[in-house]
């Protein structure tokens, strides 16, 4: 897992002045390219990683860091703490010995007084209680390198059953989702565990996969909405201040979204309290989408939705 590699490359770049990405790749049995992007994720973490250049170079880190390696602060324990008690809550492992650890440790104390933590999802306790299984029996066969057998429902409703050599754990936009490489399109895909309905680890190994090289085809375009002013609570849930500008009558919202995602469900939410004034593709096809759910409710066809 990504977090387990990430601890065990700092653990030993703190006790050794420099290795390379190659070594470092080698090791943990990935490719170059994760090892680069894991050093990135150190870096943006606020680790002050060096590279040293030429033949006999690599990475590491400064030397005035790893002075200080053991000297944590309040602050720094109780974060370590907060830390443990999430990864604990989201993915139901037992961190509590080592959480009591920190706590033991000289000059902190009430640990968690003012803290409360309930949900990394949007969706009810008992969906998140499912999720959690199957977090644990994906985490297994990434573990153990095994395929997993799943049956799974499209967001269309089809179902299909596949193949696949699950190899991260992923949470975004309030859900959980599996990378894995399946069979069946041979290719990778992610998985939205909530659309997994069945699943079994099976005895074949998986699939080694080269990671692609190539640059992220990410196309980011400007978005204008205009909301009604009774949504603006709604909205602080998902943009930022300079994104929002609140008129007289109503509130406008401009700002850059990569147009490969899909944002439709996202407007739909709003349905009638939303007007879209760009892009233009965006336009139509939100517009099609609500005159879908008129005609729905309305039998005889007659009413329809045009901006």
């Amino acid at each position: 897992m990504k977090t387990e590699r990430l601890f065990s490359i700092l653990v030993l770049l703190l006790n050794i002045d420099k290795i390379s990405a190659e070594e470092l790749a080698k090791k943990f049995e990935v490719s170059k390219r994760t090892i680069y992007r894991d050093l990135e994720s150190l870096s943006m973490s606020g680790l002050p990683i060096t590279s040293i250049h030429g033949r006999n170079g690599g990475v590491g880190l400064m030397p005035s860091y790893k002075m200080d390696k053991h000297l944590f602060t309040d602050v720094e324990k109780q974060k370590l703490i907060d830390a443990l008690n999430i990864h604990q809550n989201m993915l139901q492992e037992d961190n509590q010995i080592l959480i009591e650890k920190l706590e033991n440790l000289q000059g902190i104390a009430d640990a968690f007084e003012n803290f409360s933590y309930y949900s990394p999802t949007l969706h009810r306790k008992e969906i998140e209680e499912e999720i959690k299984d199957k977090i644990k029996a994906i985490r297994k066969a990434i573990t153990h390198k095994k395929k997993l057998k799943i049956k799974y429902t499209s967001m269309s409703g089809e179902n299909t059953n596949r193949i696949v050599s699950p190899s991260n754990l992923q949470l975004k936009d309030g859900s959980w989702f599996m990378e894995a490489y399946c069979d069946k399109r041979q290719d990778k895909r992610l998985f939205k565990l909530t659309r997994i309905r069945e699943y079994k680890e099976l005895e074949e190994e998986c699939i080694k996969t080269i990671e692609s090289e190539t640059v992220s085809t990410k196309s980011y375009e400007e978005v204008e909405l205009i909301f009604s002013k009774n949504q603006l609570g709604k909205l602080y849930d998902f943009f930022l201040e300079d994104e929002i500008k609140i008129n007289h009558n109503d509130i406008t919202v401009t700002f850059t979204y990569d147009n490969n995602q899909n944002l439709l469900p996202f407007l739909l939410m709003f349905s009638s309290s939303v007007d879209v004034v760009k892009p233009e593709a965006l336009k139509i096809s939100y517009y099609r989408e609500l005159n879908k759910i008129y005609k729905k409710i309305n039998d005889d066809n007659q009413l329809s939705y045009i901006p």
